[in-house]
């Protein structure tokens, strides 16, 4: 049963209100369409330096003005990142769309040159842009963590996945640097499409308030963690589970600390590298709660967040295991 409890809220954000907000899955699934057209050409050196018949010397110095050029991108992030809004990202993404387009120019190592810089400082700036952006909602030391390993994950995704996709892609049309261009452009159009409904605000308001709960339900721990192996049924189940528990804790222990249920699934799916912080989250909260019941008895953080890095269902259980001793103290109404 879904029921409104809401929170008081101020003007700092939680790690957890940030992550429980369209602010940040848009700059987050904006910085992944982003970092596609870097990837591409890091996969299609050979294939570039065939295309431009500049030389081996002129294509290594142009290919060499990339790396200089984000780590040019730095200042521009320091510098822009002070500012109340995320406008700067879109011109950003217009410097990366001229400096794709550039390539389909007459080949010369001027172009070559201007286009690599263009890429490489809209790049590094947005790269260390959002981060900042996101850091800065004073989300705590938690969110920190977020921030880089959000990078870390992204990078991972499209390195993992875009050279089958797009080396293939390269097959389809007579003139390669064409497929090439024009999927990095459309990439930074979706990315630009999904940055587009982020409020320009960002984090510098108060966060808004936190309604959803639902009612604790009693579960064997061991089932918990046996249905989590359920080939077919189990991926299904952990995301209905991580939903659950979210919202079920927040009901016996109101908290903006803790992720919304609909933002507890969507980390699961996507972010996976920070169930450590979730599940901790969790206990805490659970454990603050059993203390003040004068529970004697109970899992610790410690041992949740070891079993998070080892096999997830285990610390689910024992999440599960300290939220059955709350409905068993009484600490809410509840009837199994």
């Amino acid at each position: 049963m879904e029921q409104e409890t809401p929170l008081t809220h101020n003007t700092s954000w939680t790690w957890a209100d940030q992550i429980s907000t369209y602010r940040f899955w848009g700059l987050a699934l904006f910085l992944l369409f982003l970092l596609t057209p870097s990837t591409i050409v890091n996969l299609s050196v050979t294939l570039l330096r065939n295309t431009y018949d500049v030389g081996s010397d002129g294509f290594s110095i142009a290919l060499a003005i990339k790396p200089f050029a984000s780590l040019g991108g730095l200042w521009l992030a320091w510098f822009l990142a002070r500012s109340k809004h995320h406008y700067f990202l879109f011109l950003f993404s217009g410097f990366t769309i001229i400096g794709l387009l550039l390539m389909l120019l007459t080949p010369s190592i001027i172009i070559l040159s201007i286009s690599f810089f263009l890429i490489g400082i809209s790049l590094g700036a947005i790269t260390l842009s959002i981060p900042t952006i996101i850091a800065g909602g004073k989300g705590g030391k938690e969110m920190f963590v977020v921030s880089f390993g959000l990078i870390t994950s992204l990078e991972l995704i499209t390195q993992t996945f875009s050279h089958g996709i797009f080396m293939n892609m390269f097959s389809i049309f007579d003139t390669p640097i064409q497929t090439y261009v024009i999927t990095g452009v459309v990439s930074v159009l979706l990315g630009v499409a999904l940055l587009l409904p982020v409020k320009k605000d960002l984090f510098d308001i108060p966060p808004p308030p936190r309604n959803k709960t639902l009612t604790p339900k009693h579960r064997k721990p061991w089932l918990v963690a046996l249905l989590c192996l359920v080939p077919g049924y189990n991926i299904y189940y952990i995301f209905h589970l991580a939903y659950r528990l979210h919202g079920e804790v927040n009901h016996v222990n109101p908290t903006r600390n803790i992720l919304t249920p609909k933002a507890a699934v969507w980390t699961a799916l996507f972010f996976s590298v920070l169930y450590p912080i979730i599940v901790a989250s969790l206990n805490t909260n659970l454990i603050t709660k059993l203390k003040e019941d004068n529970a004697q008895t109970f899992y610790k953080n410690r041992v949740v967040i070891l079993w998070s890095f080892i096999f997830v269902p285990i610390s689910y259980a024992l999440i599960q295991s300290n939220l059955n001793r709350l409905i068993h103290h009484g600490a809410n109404e509840i009837t199994e």
